[in-house]
C-alpha cells in the first residue's frame, strides 16, 4: 500500500518561529492518517548562496528556519507512537560519521525503530568548506559515512578504512533496533549510477525535485536492475516521491489537481508520496484537514 509523507521543512509562515509548534504539527500529521513525516536540512547558508548541480538551484532565503532534523525528529518521537520519523534529506558528510552513527542510533531507539534516514551529499560550497571539506568530494564523502555508519551500526569492535575516514575497533552503542539494516534512503537523480549507489548502500530512493512519471519508472527499472546485482530481493528498494504542486484555485482544488498525478507515480513505481504541506497550509490550523483530506484521495485510489 501507498504510504503518505507529509514533508515538514518551509513551515515557518505557519509557525512563525516556535519550532515547538513542529512536535504539535507531526502529532497532528499522525492523527490525520500520515505514515511519515519528514525534515530537510542544511546546517548553515552564506549570505551568497553558491553550490554546483541542479540542486544548487536554491529557492530559500539564507536566513531560511532549519531545525536540525533529528532533534527535531526526537522531539517528536516523544509525542508520536506510530508515524515514522523521516529525513530528506540530512547532509552526510557535515558530520563526523561516529557522531552521525550515534546520533542515529540512539534516535531509533527512543523512537521504537521509527527512523527512516534520508541521505544526500549536499552541494552548498560554503557549507562545506565551514567543516573543512572539499566540495568536489561530496559523493565520496557521502559514501564513507555510510559505510562507516553501517560498520558501528553492526555492533562489537568494529573498523572502517577508506580515503576520507579511519578506525579501529570502536565501539559505539546504542545500535540500531535493526542494526547495520537501519533503512537509509538516498538522493539522486534518476540514472542506473544512483540506482547502483542504492542497491548497495541503501533501501530506497528520493528523488530530486517533482520528477514526472516517467522519470520515476526509468529510475524503478534501473532500480530493479540493481537489486539482484547486489543480493536483493525484486521490489525490495522504495521510492518516495513528491506529489507536484498544481498552484491556483482553493485547497480542495489543489489536491484535486495533485492526485490526478498519484495513479501515474504509483503505476510508475512510488511506494510513498510526499506532500509539501507548506505549500498547501495558509495557517496553522489547516494542517489537519490539509492532511486528512490527502489521505483520504490517496486512500480512493
Amino acid at each position: 500500500m501507498t504510504q503518505l509523507a507529509v514533508f515538514m521543512s518551509h513551515v515557518d509562515h505557519l509557525i512563525h518561529g516556535r519550532n515547538a509548534l513542529l512536535v504539535d504539527m507531526a502529532e497532528i500529521a499522525e492523527q490525520a492518517g500520515a505514515d511519515q513525516a519528514v525534515f530537510s536540512e542544511h546546517v548553515a547558508l552564506a549570505q551568497i548562496i553558491e553550490g554546483v548541480g541542479e540542486a544548487a538551484k536554491f529557492p530559500f532565503q539564507p536566513d531560511e528556519n532549519y531545525p536540525d532534523p533529528l532533534v527535531a525528529l526526537a522531539a517528536i518521537a516523544g509525542r508520536t507512537r506510530k508515524i515514522r520519523l523521516a529525513t530528506g534529506i540530512l547532509i552526510a558528510p557535515l558530520r563526523p560519521a561516529i557522531v552521525l552513527a550515534k546520533m542515529v542510533a540512539t534516535l531509533d531507539h527512543v523512537s521504537d525503530g521509527r527512523l527512516d534516514l534520508g541521505l544526500g551529499s549536499g552541494w552548498h560550497i560554503e557549507e562545506f568548506r565551514a567543516v573543512g571539506l572539499d566540495p568536489a568530494r561530496a559523493m565520496e564523502y557521502l559514501d564513507d559515512t555510510i559505510g562507516a555508519c553501517r560498520a558501528l551500526w553492526a555492533g562489537g569492535a568494529s573498523s572502517f578504512h577508506s580515503a576520507t575516514m579511519n578506525f579501529d575497533r570502536l565501539f559505539c552503542q546504542p545500535t540500531p533496533l535493526r542494526g547495520r539494516d537501519l533503512p537509509v534512503w538516498l538522493a539522486g537523480p534518476p540514472t542506473r549510477k544512483t540506482a547502483q549507489r542504492i542497491a548497495r548502500l541503501g533501501q530506497g530512493w528520493l528523488p530530486f525535485g517533482n520528477l514526472t512519471a516517467p522519470d520515476i519508472a526509468r529510475a524503478r527499472d534501473h532500480l530493479r536492475a540493481a537489486e539482484p546485482e547486489h543480493g536483493l530481493p525484486e521490489g525490495s528498494l522504495g521510492i518516495r516521491a513528491a506529489l507536484p504542486t498544481i498552484p491556483g484555485g482553493d485547497i480542495d482544488t489543489m489536491l484535486d489537481a495533485a492526485f490526478a498525478f498519484a495513479p501515474g507515480l504509483i503505476d510508475a513505481g512510488a511506494t510513498v508520496l510526499q506532500l509539501p504541506v507548506w505549500r498547501y497550509a495558509r495557517q496553522f490550523d489547516e494542517v489537519g484537514p490539509i492532511i486528512e483530506k490527502a489521505r483520504q484521495r490517496l486512500d480512493a485510489l
